[in-house]
């Protein structure tokens, strides 16, 4: 059953990620825990940020300039979920909470208004370093609660 959602999920990619180099998908695919650079490309490029011949530090560079990524951290360090949530509501624009606005799209209330709007399970660890799986189901699951990605 694993499998064949998996399947489904990347068929499902496969068509929505038109832009996406085959390479990378199937690069996410097989990350046991995704880095900065991984996501940022694939976020930078669905935004028009970078061209998809770039690479993972361009893409990378182009988000933190465009103040999606904190500049804390580096092009190869391992994602937790609740960075890849900040991340993900940066790139479909979500208006969030009120603790959301004020905090100008904090990782800890981008998680929370994902669990609030079902993205995530009521369990999910926001301190969980995610594999390329889960990136590419978290990316999916908010594809189809908000629509393309602004």
């Amino acid at each position: 059953m694993k499998k064949m959602l998996m399947c489904a999920a990347v068929a499902f990619l496969s068509f929505t990620l038109f832009a996406q180099r085959a390479e990378y998908i199937t690069d996410m695919i097989e990350t046991s825990t995704a880095t900065y650079g991984k996501v940022s490309y694939l976020s930078a490029v669905y935004q028009g940020l970078v061209g998809e011949s770039a690479s993972y530090a361009d893409a990378f560079i182009a988000l933190q300039k465009a103040g999606q990524i904190r500049s804390s951290v580096g092009q190869n360090d391992v994602v937790s979920l609740k960075e890849l949530s900040r991340i993900m509501a940066k790139l479909w624009n979500i208006k969030g909470g009120l603790m959301y606005r004020i905090t100008k799209g904090s990782g800890r209330y981008a998680f929370r208004q994902f669990k609030a709007d079902g993205i995530l399970s009521n369990d999910a660890n926001p301190s969980k370093k995610v594999s390329g799986v889960e990136v590419l189901n978290l990316y999916t699951a908010c594809q189809q609660k908000y629509g393309d990605a602004q």
